[in-house]
């Protein structure tokens, strides 16, 4: 279930510039969409990009980049965001950028049911081939960022 005062959807770098217009036109279901450049985050890192969609109260981020949260400071700073991450597996890197969108579309309304249905702040792999399990957790539940960071008073 996503938290209270979370909302929205943002699109990174990897994703390409066009797809939010796409999804807009398309009037894609979920909460709001938003992409980097629109928040004024692009050329930001990883880390950064977390922090900031965390504090802004986004529940997700999709991305291209496989490798996303591969080091261990970038899956510390996701666990405390608390950010839902959607990567596309490595196979995304073979196709057109009208294949990429084709299958970013088929793909949504999986994604949207995810960030509502939570867990909140989960990792998640999209397969590059069309299959209704194509979604697949990476990660095991996060550690929520109140006992990471407890409040101390």
């Amino acid at each position: 279930m996503v938290e209270t005062g979370r909302v929205g959807i943002c699109l990174d770098e990897s994703t390409g510039r066009g797809f939010l217009g796409i999804l807009r036109i398309l009037r894609a279901p979920g909460p709001r969409i938003q992409d980097v450049w629109e928040l004024g985050l692009d050329g930001t890192s990883d880390e950064v990009l977390l922090s900031e969609l965390s504090k802004r109260g986004f529940a997700a981020l999709v991305a291209r980049d496989t490798s996303m949260l591969s080091a261990s400071v970038r899956r510390d700073v996701w666990r405390s965001s608390g950010v839902s991450v959607f990567m596309c597996d490595g196979k995304w890197g073979n196709l057109s950028l009208f294949e990429i969108g084709r299958r970013l579309i088929w793909y949504w309304p999986a994604i949207v049911r995810q960030v509502h249905e939570g867990p909140q702040g989960g990792a998640w792999r999209i397969s590059a081939e069309l299959r209704e399990d194509g979604i697949r957790r990476v990660f095991a539940d996060p550690i929520p960022s109140h006992l990471i960071h407890p409040n101390p008073g």
